[in-house]
């Protein structure tokens, strides 16, 4: 992810802190049983009770004292797994099932490597504290769950700097957030961090677990704010394209028109020095249904979106600055390098194609993150 001014940040999804999980639920006579065994690359040992789980979401187990585990009720499509054991590299592997059945995966794992760095601050000291609280920041982000977030084990991020004013960190194990607002605890395997100028990359692994309710009220508290979480992200966005309902979500969508369809030199001026988006309609944008970027996908979990051109997207629920002085709400502009992306119907994405959002989109953080198997219906 990359936070810099509300117009202009981006981040590479391909690469995104959160490598958003892939997969979707499908009834269980076309869904996929995953087993195999864990091992150490080099000794072919089994390594007991390692956890694997389905990337960014609450669905994982652990392996049997033998290193073998089962994983059942996963759909067809796209699943990028995680594998994590103490002391060793953590596994991201991404397998497409275009069956159901059993499927067999032996997952081999590296022993984790000495982290390098310039500066290194693994004990407390002024200067650790101080980039701590920019990572803690730049992780939980400024949400108005944000508060109601914790990082349990700071301990275990190694920071480092370098000469041209690069922050950097990584975990030796994986680090705590628990978010109270939501209701999870997340365990985040932080591959790499880099803060620099006020913008951020990161990446890495994430499970989630659920915390228990103390009580139905603090049920209810998190099921409200896992809703309200959802209401105007990018699943929120996809999955109104899917259900062609992005006026019913909240969303206003308007294509670039390809230049060779574009009648330059009419956009009118108002003498005032104000852009309005009214002054760019049919000449250089156009407002798109969401049912105009779906395609099928080769599976029935899986649709395409599909744009050529650049796509400006307005959450009208929510009030904020945007490049147009008549459109003052939450703004995002989402380029496809290669013309398309590839989802789940419930707005997950399974393919990301190195798709760039630039604007409030690109702002989720763990305040604001649900896990992949979150369900708005239930």
């Amino acid at each position: 992810m990359l936070h810099d001014s509300i117009f202009f940040r981006k981040f590479f999804l391909a690469f995104i802190f959160i490598s958003i999980a892939t997969f979707c639920f499908g009834q269980q006579a076309n869904t996929v049983t995953l087993v195999g065994k864990v091992t150490d690359i080099k000794t072919g040992k089994p390594l007991p009770f390692a956890n694997v789980f389905v990337n960014n979401s609450t669905i994982g187990t652990n392996a049997d004292e033998n290193g073998n585990y089962k994983l059942p009720n996963l759909s067809i499509g796209n699943i990028e797994m995680g594998v994590s054991f103490l002391g060793y590299e953590t596994i991201k592997q991404t397998l497409r099932f275009e069956q159901p059945g059993i499927k067999t995966v032996v997952f081999k794992m590296k022993e984790g490597m000495e982290l390098q760095g310039v500066t290194i601050y693994s004990k407390k000291n002024k200067r650790r504290e101080k980039n701590l609280k920019i990572i803690t920041r730049e992780l939980l982000g400024n949400s108005r769950f944000s508060k109601l977030c914790k990082i349990i084990n700071p301990e275990v991020l190694r920071i480092s700097e370098d000469d041209n004013r690069h922050l950097s960190a990584q975990t030796t194990k994986p680090l705590i957030i628990e978010n109270s607002a939501l209701g999870y605890r997340i365990f985040q395997d932080l591959d790499d961090f880099d803060y620099f100028e006020g913008k951020v990359y990161y990446g890495g692994s994430t499970r989630f677990e659920l915390l228990v309710p103390k009580d139905n009220a603090q049920k209810v508290f998190w099921r409200s704010n896992q809703k309200i979480a959802y209401q105007g992200s990018l699943k929120n966005l996809l999955a109104g394209m899917v259900a062609d309902s992005l006026q019913e979500q909240g969303f206003k969508v308007y294509q670039v028109i390809p230049d060779s369809l574009r009648i330059f030199g009419s956009v009118r001026n108002n003498g005032y020095g104000s852009n309005l988006i009214s002054n760019h309609l049919n000449n250089r944008i156009t407002q798109i249904r969401g049912e105009s970027l779906i395609r099928p996908g080769e599976l029935e979990t899986e649709r395409l979106v599909v744009s050529r051109t650049q796509l400006e997207v307005f959450y009208m629920k929510r009030r904020a600055r945007s490049p147009y002085s008549d459109m003052p709400y939450s703004y995002t502009q989402i380029t496809l390098p290669q013309g398309y992306i590839v989802i789940t119907p419930q707005g997950w994405v399974v393919m990301p194609m190195g798709f760039e959002i630039a604007g409030d989109l690109g702002n989720d953080r763990f305040s604001t993150l649900l896990p992949a198997d979150w369900k708005r219906d239930e």
